[in-house]
């Protein structure tokens, strides 16, 4: 994802394999003045928590009173033990999104990170894929659960009035297979004021056939969302 700051300048954040264990990845960031690049990447991390898992699927958020953050998945089921996404066997690891504020730069934390929402049981092996918004107050997080390589991927909601939550995850997921005819949708990214998305879905049956990219236009009413 890239998220344009202040300075009119532009930070694309990215995960990577960590360089002391290839099989895990951290969450970093390179900087351009131009969306279109070339950028260059910092030279630290922003979040490397290698002992539980690793970190990805990092994105940018705007706050409404002009600060920044990124929100991530800690990649726990990196450390599952079979199964579904590698977490669909006891004991089932957990599979965090956190969030962090940074400073105006984009990508140097300020703080510790918080820890927003977690994987239950209704989600299978994982949650993942955050997109985080502010609509008239409101903080929307999107982000996917289930596995990816299954039909069971969705892409699901949680609100909050702060920031830091708490959030109270949706009644039903906001896409499933089967809506609109699409299967396995998720991993979704909402434009900052929450006009569009955009989101993949299996070109085929099934994961074999790749995936496609899809557009929305969300409909947002109080803490409730439609698409």
């Amino acid at each position: 994802m890239v998220m344009q700051i202040a300075d009119g300048s532009f930070v694309l954040y990215y995960a990577a394999a960590a360089a002391a264990n290839t099989a895990t990845h951290c969450v970093g960031a390179a900087t351009s003045t131009n969306v279109r690049g070339p950028y260059t990447p910092i030279d630290a991390t922003i979040a490397c928590p290698v002992s539980q898992g690793g970190a990805i699927d990092i994105a940018g958020h705007h706050h409404p009173d002009g600060s920044l953050y990124v929100v991530y998945k800690i990649d726990g089921n990196n450390l599952g033990h079979g199964g579904s996404c590698n977490n669909g066997v006891a004991p089932i690891q957990s599979t965090p999104i956190m969030l962090q504020k940074v400073a105006a730069d984009g990508h140097t934390p300020v703080g510790s990170p918080v820890q927003i929402l977690d994987r239950s049981d209704a989600d299978g092996p994982l949650v993942e894929a955050p997109s985080l918004i502010n609509v008239n107050g409101v903080f929307f997080l999107f982000f996917s659960s289930g596995c990816y390589a299954e039909t069971t991927y969705d892409l699901s909601y949680a609100t909050a009035t702060s920031v830091t939550g708490p959030y109270t995850k949706a009644s039903a997921p906001l896409l499933v297979t089967g809506t609109y005819g699409l299967r396995a949708p998720g991993s979704a990214t909402f434009a900052k004021d929450g006009s569009k998305v955009v989101f993949h879905a299996y070109l085929g049956a099934d994961i074999n056939g790749g995936r496609g990219m899809w557009t929305g236009v969300p409909t947002f009413s109080g803490s409730t969302v439609t698409l």
